[in-house]
C-alpha cells in the first residue's frame, strides 16, 4: 500500500491555484509557478491509486475542513481530493493518543518527540506516521509544500525512522529557513 500524509498546507497551495479559492491570498507559496507544482503533485496523487492516511481522532480532517470551507464557489480543490479518496475507499484512519490541553484537541507524543516538534498542531501528522508503523507496518511520507516547520525538523525525524516528500524547491526552504 502507497500510503501518504498530506500536510494542510499542501491542500492550500492546491487549491489556492484557482483565483475562486477563498485561500488565493493568503495561500502559502505566494508565487503561482510553485503552487502549481504542489497542485500537480495533488491532482496526480487524487488519479492514482495511492492512499491518503487520516487520524481516527479526526484531528487531520477537523484542520483540513478548518482551513479549507466550503464557499459561495463551491469546494476547495484539496477537500475535493480527500472526498475522491473517502469515495473510492483509498483512506486509512490511524489510532493516535490525543488530550484536551487548554482547549486545543492535540496529538501526544512520547516526550523525546515532542522535544523534536514544538509546534503542537503538528504532531498530529508524526503520531499518525508512527501509528501507521506500528499497525500497517509502512511509514507513509509527510508530504509537505510551503511549511518550513518540517524543513527545520525533517533531519531529526528522518533519524527517528519518520520520512518525508517535499514538493518545493530546496532553496525555497533554505531562502525562508534563512531568514
Amino acid at each position: 500500500m502507497n500510503l501518504y500524509l498530506v500536510d494542510t498546507n499542501v491542500m492550500i497551495a492546491a487549491s489556492a491555484v484557482n483565483e475562486l479559492s477563498r485561500r488565493f491570498l493568503d495561500a502559502m507559496p505566494e508565487e503561482i509557478e510553485l503552487r502549481e507544482l504542489v497542485y500537480e503533485w495533488l491532482a496526480s496523487f487524487d488519479k492514482s491509486d495511492n492512499w491518503i492516511a487520516l487520524d481516527e481522532e479526526g484531528l487531520i480532517y477537523e484542520e483540513y475542513d478548518r482551513n479549507l470551507p466550503f464557499n459561495a464557489h463551491g469546494q476547495e480543490y484539496g477537500m475535493q481530493v480527500l472526498q475522491y479518496k473517502l469515495d473510492r475507499n483509498q483512506v486509512i484512519h490511524l489510532p493516535i493518543k490525543t488530550l484536551d490541553a487548554n482547549g486545543e484537541h492535540i496529538a501526544v507524543l512520547e516526550p523525546q518527540h515532542e522535544e523534536i516538534v514544538k509546534d503542537r498542531a503538528d504532531r498530529k501528522w508524526v503520531a499518525s506516521a508512527l501509528s501507521a508503523r506500528t499497525h500497517c507496518n509502512v511509514v507513509p511520507p509527510i508530504v509537505y509544500g510551503a511549511e518550513t516547520d518540517w524543513y527545520v525538523v525533517e533531519e531529526d525525524l528522518i533519524a527517528i525512522g519518520l520520512c518525508f516528500l517535499r514538493l518545493l524547491p530546496e532553496e525555497w526552504y533554505m531562502s525562508r529557513n534563512d531568514a
